[in-house]
């Protein structure tokens, strides 16, 4: 029997945002999800699939913004929770209000996806800086 994906929670260097809160990043950036799911069933062996990207008609991943994972489940004859972690690095184009969404694939039987995290990612360009000022000088 497949597992349940029960949550799924968005972490970068030491700052975490539990979903649906927003997540602002810099291109270059990492972002870490942690994942969630209940197992039962036989040994197998599979992929998790994590992206961001636009949810409309059809789910549209930004390739630059996804990662896929090996992972393990051992027999289970309860139900058991297990924890993996997807690092997404964060390339090409800025943009906000991205949306998240992961699944497991490759084990026997359809995929299990998440629900959609709407709107939980805002990638930022290179920071800037204005008025840069001198504003007092003084002998010491």
């Amino acid at each position: 029997m497949k597992g349940r994906i029960q949550s799924m929670e968005s972490l970068m260097s030491d700052i975490g945002v539990a979903p649906p809160g927003k997540l602002q990043v810099m291109l270059g950036d990492t972002v870490r999800v942690t994942l969630r799911v209940e197992y039962m069933g036989p040994a197998i062996d599979g992929e998790i699939h994590v992206s961001f990207g636009q949810k409309g008609a059809t789910w549209n991943e930004d390739g630059n913004k996804q990662t896929d994972i090996p992972v393990s489940f051992n027999h289970e004859s309860a139900y058991k929770w297990y924890t993996f972690y997807a690092d997404i690095y964060i390339g090409g184009d800025t943009g906000t209000g991205y949306d998240l969404q992961a699944k497991i694939m490759s084990t026997p039987g359809s995929d299990i996806y998440t629900p959609f995290y709407m709107s939980v990612l805002d990638v930022l360009g290179e920071p800037t800086f204005r008025n840069f000022t001198i504003t007092d000088y003084s002998k010491v």
